[in-house]
């Protein structure tokens, strides 16, 4: 008995040698041999996307695959029988494949999450540094094609994009990492020291401002109104101007995350919201009209008479033809809004003058390359002929002769919404439950100036002679303004447009929708954009539970001058 207890003291004191005093030499050995010294991978978790109200955007699609690397494992019947009943497979088909292919043995990803666990477990219990149930890597994107634009998908450095590319190094997480010894039997023995082991760090959560219920209802009703018209393409964007929060960002054509590729196997992967250059168009005139009054260059007395051409020197422009005429007639603020008159808007942007107007475009950020967290975002542009700068003075004040992205454009429409000051957008609400600050405003307007041009706004939606007189909500008081721009540089054709800002008395969100290059019947932004965002409109109103202080709206008399 006594014999026994000093054997057993012994073994004690020898493994405690090793353990304790002679590591080092054991390990410097090894290392100088390389024959015994192994590295275990623990690979991340990656991150999930999540929208704004809660609903899974990306994530890991919770599928493993097993990995068996014989000459790091035991040769043992016991240890593959463990093996195959933790990956609900057949223990001797696994122990039949390590015997008579050996190497690195990889089954099809198959394991769910609860076997990767057990494989774990056995891996643990038989230091088997060679057994591994590893991560796929593979995503699912539960809203589809409907958020690929902004999410979209894990591929190589090449073809990763939006989100997933951009965030991705955060998204990932780090691989940890454990350095230790294999004996003779292919049992691991992990080093205890600092140097050998760098912890894994799971990829970093990501929540977006979108709205998953406000980004479906814009993506489908963009997809059919670039089907029905027969049209190049289509975006919408839905911002909150008193954040800058971007609630909704459709586009289509656009990829399918599954597969990587677009209509007709195409691959789709430009998204025009932040990528593509417009025309303001018409939508611009909104802006101009608020720049004159906050200078004080007209006033809200301020009246005209439109025949159709100004002329100013040798450059002229001209309204738009309608019904074979292009005057207007008698208008007022509110009238040359509401029907939308070039000549009103070209001589409010003469009398801002060449260079305040110009500082005013890069006071809207409308040539900035908006930070959103997006790769490949681009800038606007505009072009300026030092010999015709009257000329592009004037096509600025109704939207021509610049170039802007949509998202830069929605932007700009916040400072309507938010009392004069403009927000710069925010994609990203929060990384890693750190939330991303809102960016500070700039004032640009006062409120007394937004809210006389929020009324003329009105005027477009809720008069009969408004241009998007068939766009009414009941209940629900709503600004807005068509606008059909031309394709610059893009060859013939036009671009539909609209923005709304609603409710009109209390904004909450600012939508913008333009479809490129209709080839049907239609071309008009009232006819074209302006259902896309009447359909965006009912669906903000459901889920925001928006209503209008006043009366519903109801056509009103045109108003007389």
């Amino acid at each position: 008995m006594l014999a026994g207890g000093v054997l057993f003291g012994l073994a004690i004191a020898s493994q405690a040698r090793v353990q304790l005093f002679g590591s080092t030499d054991i390990k410097a050995k090894a290392e100088k041999s390389k024959r015994f010294v192994v590295t275990h991978v623990d690979r991340p978790n990656r991150g999930t996307i999540y929208s704004a109200d809660g609903k899974i955007l990306a994530r890991d699609n919770g599928v493993y695959r097993l990995h068996l690397n014989v000459d790091r494992s035991p040769k043992s019947p016991a240890f593959y029988m463990e093996v195959g009943n933790a990956a609900g497979m057949s223990g001797a088909e696994v122990r039949e494949l390590a015997e008579q292919q050996g190497g690195d043995l990889l089954w099809p990803p198959v394991l769910t999450a609860d076997q990767r666990r057990k494989v774990d477990a056995v891996r643990v219990k038989w230091r088997a540094d060679g057994l591994s149930a590893d991560p796929t890597g593979e995503r699912s994107y539960p809203l589809g094609a409907a958020a690929s634009g902004v999410i979209g998908l894990i591929g190589t450095e090449e073809t990763s994009k939006g989100i997933e590319k951009s965030l991705g190094p955060l998204i990932a997480g780090r691989n940890g990492v454990q350095r230790g010894l294999v004996d003779r039997t292919g049992a691991f023995l992990p080093m205890r020291m600092e140097d050998d082991t760098i912890a894994r760090v799971d990829g970093k959560d990501i929540v977006l401002t979108l709205d998953s219920d406000i980004q479906t209802v814009a993506f489908d009703s963009v997809k059919r109104a670039v089907e029905s018209n027969k049209a190049d393409s289509g975006i919408a964007i839905v911002v909150d101007p008193r954040s800058g929060d971007v609630l909704a960002m459709a586009n289509w054509p656009t990829f399918d995350p599954a597969t990587g590729q677009g209509p007709d196997h195409a691959v789709a992967d430009f998204n025009p919201n932040f990528m593509g250059h417009f025309e303001p168009g018409s939508t611009m005139k909104i802006l101009t009209q608020a720049k004159a009054l906050e200078d004080g260059k007209i006033g809200l007395d301020w009246h005209s008479q439109c025949n159709g051409i100004l002329q100013k020197g040798p450059y002229r422009v001209r309204c738009a033809l309608h019904n074979g005429n292009r005057a207007h007639g008698a208008v007022n603020l509110e009238r040359a809004i509401a029907v939308s008159c070039n000549v009103s808007a070209a001589q409010w942007a003469t009398m801002i003058g060449f260079e305040p107007y110009r500082q005013f475009i890069h006071d809207l950020g409308l040539l900035d390359e908006l930070n959103v967290d997006l790769p490949n975002t681009k800038p606007g542009s505009i072009y300026i002929e030092e010999v015709a700068k009257t000329q592009e003075l004037m096509c600025w004040g109704f939207g021509q002769s610049l170039n802007v992205t949509p998202l830069a454009l929605a932007s700009a429409f916040t400072s309507l919404g938010n009392d004069g000051v403009w927000m710069k957008p925010r994609l990203v609400k929060s990384v890693g439950g750190i939330e991303r600050p809102t960016m500070e405003g700039k004032r640009v307007f006062s409120p007394k100036t937004t809210a006389e041009v929020l009324k003329c706004m009105e005027a477009v939606i809720d008069t009969d002679h408004g241009t998007g007189k068939t766009l009414r909500i009941p209940g629900l008081r709503a600004a807005g303004k068509t606008g059909t721009a031309q394709r610059l540089g893009r060859g013939q054709g036009y671009v539909s447009n609209f923005v709304g800002i609603l409710p009109a008395d209390n904004p909450q969100a600012v939508v913008l929708v333009m479809i490129d290059h209709p080839s049907g019947s239609q071309y008009y932004g009232a006819q074209v954009a302006g259902p896309v965002y009447k359909e965006i409109a009912q669906a903000l109103a459901r889920k925001m539970k928006l209503r209008s202080t006043s009366s519903s709206q109801t056509a009103k008399p045109e108003v007389s001058h």
